[in-house]
């Protein structure tokens, strides 16, 4: 069987991760697959690496920008693809194209909650989401097959489009065995100073709905009534975000003391940071799955979460969960988590057990599966 994926608009994030993993997870002998192409911009590729079975492709359109990836997949990618592909996987969630059969997957929530699209209101991003929202829900439509990568997002999409006809499953993402940290010993209270602060870690995309500057705000609270500590932020931002995210920082720590944004890591050195955090936080307020979230949870952290999206799916109860967007309640929560080392000790060591059952040997194997189903 020869599988070809389409993941020329996978630049970033969860779902280059996931591409990422899956692939290098798979055992190809035992699904019998002989075969993967894989279309995709220079960087993907790279991370994704050499693997047996796999072939790396790339379009001089597909590394010069989003848009230039549309037009991309609309006009050349079925000219592209092999005479001898079985199926197209469209991980990215669009695919407009002729050729069948195809699998497709929901990645993204923000193209399907009105309440977030919003917040992107009449800008450039607000544009493409409209579009996507447009696209996605043809490709859905057209589909021979579509994952979900939580049961979450298999509820809200099919409440909001007719998707009775298509075939459809829930596959969880995993996690590198390289983040498993074992809980560490958590310090009691008294000993946190000044000069050894509670290290709040948050890592993801400053975004409107990623909500970084409630977060400073709610420490800057939890600072006032004597607690030390500083928030460390990991991950590239959009501009409108950082503006607001900046002009919070400026109200709350002009001195810059105890805010520090360390910008985009690779993702080879990200597991160093939750290794340096005492607590973390994701207040994220649009997600399908939440991979950071599982890297924080299998980093043997304590952890203050987002309530909404899939969030609570994926921790099983094992993090406090909070309202992202009120302040009062993640300030409380937060000074409850740093007060409570009991609390820590517990979250943590849940947390760690729970993660551990999310495989991406597991993922691949159903993944794969699904798709080989797709052609019969």
């Amino acid at each position: 069987m020869h599988i070809t994926i389409d993941a020329s608009n996978l630049r970033r994030g969860g779902g280059v991760t996931h591409l990422q993993e899956v692939l290098q997870a798979a055992d190809f002998d035992e699904l019998g697959i002989r075969k993967v192409t894989v279309w995709s911009c220079q960087k993907t590729l790279d991370r994704i690496g050499e693997i047996p079975r796999v072939v790396r492709r790339s379009h001089p359109l597909i590394d010069k920008g989003r848009w230039q990836g549309v037009i991309f997949r609309k006009f050349y990618l079925d000219r592209l693809i092999d005479s001898d592909t079985d199926l197209l996987w469209a991980p990215g969630g669009t695919y407009l194209g002729a050729f069948r059969p195809y699998v497709t997957m929901l990645r993204n929530f923000l193209p399907f909650q009105s309440e977030e699209r919003d917040r992107f209101k009449y800008s450039k991003d607000w544009l493409r989401l409209m579009y996507l929202r447009r696209a996605q829900a043809k490709s859905f439509h057209a589909a021979d097959g579509l994952i979900h990568i939580s049961q979450k997002a298999h509820d809200v999409l099919n409440e909001l489009l007719d998707l009775k006809d298509v075939r459809q499953t829930v596959i969880h993402h995993g996690i590198s065995r390289k983040f498993l940290m074992p809980p560490r010993e958590q310090l009691p209270f008294e000993s946190f100073t000044a000069s050894r602060p509670v290290r709040v870690l948050y890592v993801s995309h400053i975004n409107l709905y990623k909500h970084q500057d409630k977060l400073v705000e709610a420490l800057a609270r939890v600072r006032d009534l004597g607690i030390p500590l500083e928030l460390n932020l990991v991950g590239p931002a959009l501009p409108v975000a950082k503006r607001i995210f900046d002009r919070t920082v400026q109200e709350f720590d002009p001195a810059k003391e105890w805010v520090h944004w360390l910008g985009e890591i690779p993702y080879s050195e990200v597991q160093k940071c939750y290794h340096e955090a005492d607590v973390y936080v994701f207040m994220s307020t649009c997600e399908t799955f939440g991979n950071i979230l599982l890297e924080a949870m299998a980093s043997g952290l304590p952890i203050l979460s987002s309530d909404r999206g899939a969030l609570p799916e994926v921790n099983g109860g094992t993090c406090l969960s909070v309202d992202p967007e009120n302040v009062d309640a993640v300030a409380a929560e937060l000074e409850r988590l740093i007060k409570d080392q009991g609390l820590r000790i517990r979250l943590a060591e849940e947390a760690f057990e729970r993660a551990k059952t999310f495989a991406w040997k597991r993922c691949a194997k159903d993944t794969f599966n699904f798709l080989k189903s797709c052609v019969s």
